[in-house]
């Protein structure tokens, strides 16, 4: 005599039990602990400066990345010059 228990597809006799929570993946951000910085002109101090430049999405950081200046020169918006950068340090 045959059982009903052989007869039934094993995938399916799994899929009745009641599974065990799996617990969810912990999310994590990509955080970046360097110090924070501006850039400023050299000229007159200003933040206000501009770059022709392209963005990148990121996954991993969920965020848009600088991905090339066209190695064209800042502009200040403060002394209307093409400036070099000076970067300073946040606090």
């Amino acid at each position: 005599m045959l059982r009903r228990v052989k007869l039934m597809n094993p995938f399916e006799i799994v899929q009745d039990r009641i599974a065990p929570e799996r617990p969810q993946p912990i999310e994590r951000k990509v955080v970046n602990r360097a110090a924070r910085s501006t850039p400023v002109c050299d000229a007159c101090g200003s933040d206000d400066i501009i770059c022709h430049a392209t963005a990148q999405w990121s996954n991993e950081a969920q965020e848009w990345q600088l991905a090339n200046t066209f190695n064209q020169p800042a502009h200040c918006n403060t002394c209307h010059r093409d400036c070099n950068l000076v970067w300073l340090t946040l606090n």
